[in-house]
């Protein structure tokens, strides 16, 4: 990793205020400024440990419409059973695997826990996990492709059993 001097005095800088708001952690700090102050491009990597990676708006955007996707789910078939909550387990949200898909994962639960969007997805669980323990992102990819030919966000959020059933056997 690369740093100019400018962005290493930024950093020296923040760490020197760090380490006084927080004396109970100043060692910490400390010892991430003096790798920084130093040049120790070896320990770079351990500042910025905690700094996922980035995702791409591509990406951001699929986790989106595929809640967006299930929440449609979600409310067709409660329309079409007459209650207040999906209880069949088959028409559930179950999430992404967190070995595999942790970004897809993390974002999800960044969407619905932190910004307290989607919450039908939680299905009134008040703990709720959201990794389903299994790979989901390319079943999640046909079932994106079928709703797309249902008009997908488009539909008004209305779908009948038959399409909510095809859309989970793709």
């Amino acid at each position: 990793m690369e740093l100019s001097k400018l962005e290493r005095l930024n950093l020296v800088n923040q760490y020197l205020i760090l380490e006084k708001l927080y004396p109970e952690e100043a060692d910490y700090f400390a010892n991430h400024r003096k790798a920084i102050q130093d040049g120790y491009k070896l320990h770079y990597k351990w500042v910025f440990e905690n700094i996922d990676r980035e995702m791409s708006e591509e990406e951001c955007r699929e986790v989106l419409d595929i809640l967006e996707m299930y929440r449609a789910i979600t409310w067709s078939y409660m329309d079409i059973k007459g209650v207040k909550e999906v209880s069949d387990h088959k028409y559930m949200f179950i999430g992404f695997d967190g070995n595999n898909e942790s970004d897809q994962l993390a974002y999800a639960s960044y969407f619905i826990f932190d910004l307290e969007r989607y919450q039908e997805l939680l299905y009134g669980k008040e703990y709720a996990s959201l990794n389903s323990h299994m790979p989901r992102l390319e079943k999640y990819r046909r079932m994106l492709e079928a709703w797309q030919s249902y008009g997908g966000k488009n539909n008004a959020m209305r779908l009948s059993l038959e399409q909510i059933d095809a859309l989970l056997e793709a």
